[in-house]
């Protein structure tokens, strides 16, 4: 007896055990969202239940949809379709999530008195030349669709002649359209119901973004109403700048006149562009036509082949956590891109305020040359590392701060060194209408105020700030505060520190250090062949430094280690001719076991399938040299052989852009300049271009 109690207990025991851990699963979150598991997509405003006036035609309620089944085996339907012209709620079917596709049509009489005959209904397939011909979504099934409900039915095939009852032999995968023909009687609140099961065929690119649509072509004489949907198989897309730890930032392109062309790197605006990840809420995609239906994007999910969208008006300043963007760009004389002809709303002279890529990729190149040639996608600009979206961006007004000797007769030209710009980038000849500018006097503690006549006093030491105005248009109005420091300027505060000579740190001390650096870059005036001097390395002569470019003028490979051996080889390198050489960046050294240098690198050859990748290459001359010259040609001439041709600046870190040269172009040279690890030649006329050698040559070429 007492055994039997025992059992009872454990039995009882065992029982609520299962029902307690069986209560606590259902209570957890499940790790896959219901998103990730579904099969269809209808995006962020859905219309799988539209009232079904909305669908009355010919006195018949028509609804059209898809179903399949997802991989729980459980049934999704997409949206149905609408009437054309007309709203249409899109949708997608989620590459690898669903199986068992069905298109479904059907009629319904709504009366619950009168009978309704039918006139011609035509079902277009996606096959179908009427909906586009997609030949990738074909009928599955053997014969005839099913029919309950006795419907007379006729079919059209793309490689013979319809029928209401094809043969034998019939090939029904070229099946693309079934009618429902004219005289069919439907009774009081019944229907016909007529499901298509439909597959989508493998595609070349397999099949990650295929567009197809279908339609019902109701007849009532000779024109018919078309009822309509669009759909698409897609992908879903991990982007790099959605995931945690992304440290990408916006990249400051500067508009070319061409929307197509690659951008120029805005070195000047880059500072107040944000990190990416800083600006989720300025960042959505339309994926099913959103846009066009006037429903929210979807600001979670991307699918290959929908649209990027940046609102350019939500992005938040680099510099100023209380500011946004565009008004950091405006308050510097910069402005987002700007319409040169009337567009999708926009009219001649506003400015973007979106900005739409397509979602083709998982890591979009941004699509903007730095000044040495490379794309600036994964590049370092004062310690930040550039991501994938660039904004176009240009210049309207340019004015910097300067210094100005003390004179007895007072001038001042207040637009000496301010530079105005059209809509199309082109320097204007003369200060627009639109300019002008307020001066204050700033005191040693850094207040301001108003001065007399509204000018920069030059008799005296003293410290203005100029801010100029630039109405460009009836659109856009931009500003640029800058520094004049007259003389001495203004001294300041004592502080701990002091100057070599015992005196106190004036506010032109950073000027003058400024200026002085500037001319140590001068180099040697007299004519002669100008050559730098690479930073000091203890790896040896002739060998580049850390952040170096180098390229290869061989066939070289990249390994895994210092052993070249097949095994250890990640990729080969064929020789190229000169323009398309392939780079690396040089981040450290490694030598072998017998003492041989190695190069530890990273590939930048953006837009290549090796991008990115890092590892060992040689360090030999006769396979690797620099992508940078060190001299100028005996000849004191250079050619463009870049396809693009090059742009020359009026400042050695290439800003400023002044005229743009062609391929084939030879031009004078007068001394080299080094820019950090990089080299310029400036021109005979003072301008600078790069001396990058996969963009110009030596010599007349």
């Amino acid at each position: 007896m007492k055994n039997l109690t025992k059992m009872r207990r454990l039995i009882l025991s065992i029982l609520l055990t299962a029902l307690s851990i069986l209560l606590l699963v259902n209570a957890l979150p499940s790790k896959a969202s219901a998103d990730d598991m579904s099969a269809i997509y209808n995006g962020t405003a859905p219309n799988s239940d539209w009232p079904d006036s909305s669908f009355t035609v010919n006195g018949m309620v028509h609804k059209i949809w898809m179903t399949a089944q997802n991989n729980s085996n459980q049934e999704e339907s997409s949206n149905y379709s609408s009437i054309q012209p007309g709203i249409t709620r899109n949708f997608l079917l989620k590459n690898g999530k669903y199986h068992d596709l069905q298109l479904h049509f059907k009629l319904t009489n709504p009366s619950t008195t009168e009978t309704v005959t039918t006139g011609n209904e035509q079902f277009n397939l996606p096959l179908s030349p009427t909906v586009g011909g997609n030949k990738q979504i074909v009928y599955t099934g053997g014969g005839p669709v099913a029919n309950p409900t006795g419907a007379k039915l006729w079919y059209d095939f793309t490689n013979q002649n319809g029928s209401a009852t094809p043969g034998a032999g019939t090939d029904w995968s070229k099946l693309f359209a079934i009618s429902v023909t004219a005289g069919n009687k439907i009774a009081p609140g019944q229907s016909i119901k007529v499901d298509v099961p439909l597959e989508v065929l493998p595609d070349t690119d397999g099949n990650t973004d295929t567009a197809f649509s279908f339609a019902d072509l109701s007849y009532n004489g000779s024109v018919p109403t078309s009822i309509r949907n669009w759909a698409r198989v897609a992908s879903p897309v991990t982007l790099s700048y959605l995931q945690p730890g992304y440290d990408g930032y916006f990249v400051a392109g500067e508009t070319t006149g061409d929307t197509n062309a690659t951008l120029n790197f805005a070195s000047g605006a880059q500072k107040y562009f944000p990190k990416i990840a800083e600006s989720a809420k300025a960042i959505s995609y339309d994926n099913t036509n959103s846009r066009v239906d006037g429903v929210p994007n979807d600001p979670t999910a991307a699918y290959l082949g929908g649209s990027q969208y940046i609102d350019l008006n939500k992005i938040p300043s680099a510099t100023d956590t209380k500011s946004t963007l565009a008004a950091d760009l405006h308050n510097n004389g910069y402005s987002f891109g700007i319409y040169t002809s009337d567009i999708a709303g926009h009219k001649t002279g506003q400015e973007y305020d979106t900005y739409q890529y397509a979602v083709d990729s998982t890591n979009p190149l941004s699509n903007v040359e730095m000044p040495n040639g490379f794309d600036a996608t994964g590049q370092k600009y004062d310690n930040k590392t550039l991501g994938t979206i660039r904004l176009r961006v240009q210049q309207l007004l340019d004015a910097s701060d300067r210094t100005i000797p003390v004179t007895k007769d007072g001038a001042w030209s207040p637009y000496e060194g301010v530079t105005f710009y059209g809509i199309d980038q082109s320097k204007l000849d003369k200060n627009p209408d639109g300019a002008s500018y307020v001066v204050k006097k700033v005191d040693s503690n850094n207040n301001e105020s108003n001065v007399a006549n509204n000018k920069v006093d030059t008799t005296k030491d003293g410290v203005y700030r100029v801010t100029y105005t630039y109405k460009v248009n009836d659109y856009i109005t931009v500003h640029k505060t800058i520094t004049i420091t007259v003389g001495k300027g203004n001294p300041t505060p004592p502080t701990t520190g002091t100057s070599n000579n015992g005196g106190t740190t004036t506010s032109n001390t950073n000027n003058n250090n400024n200026n002085s650096n500037n001319g140590n870059n001068s180099g040697n005036t007299n004519g002669s062949t100008t050559t730098t001097t690479k930073p000091s390395t203890s790896v040896g002569p002739n060998i580049a430094v850390k952040g170096e470019a180098v390229y290869a003028i061989k066939k070289i490979g990249l390994y895994k280690s210092t052993s070249f051996t097949k095994s250890k080889r990640i990729a080969w390198y064929p020789k190229q001719k000169r323009i398309n050489r392939p780079m690396f960046v040089v981040t450290g050294y490694k030598r072998t076991s017998n003492g041989t240098l190695r190069y530890k690198v990273r590939d930048v050859n953006h837009g290549r399938k090796t991008a990115g990748k890092k590892g060992y290459i040689t360090a030999s001359r006769k396979y690797v040299v620099s992508v940078y010259y060190a001299s100028v040609p005996k000849s004191k001439k250079i050619t463009v052989i870049a396809k693009k041709g090059i742009n020359t600046y009026k400042s050695a870190n290439l800003t400023g852009k002044a005229k743009h040269y062609k391929k084939g172009v030879r031009l004078t040279v007068k001394r080299l300049v080094k820019h950090n690890l990089t080299t310029r030649y400036q021109l005979s006329n003072g301008k600078y271009v790069t001396a990058n050698k996969k963009l110009i040559i030596a010599g007349n070429y």
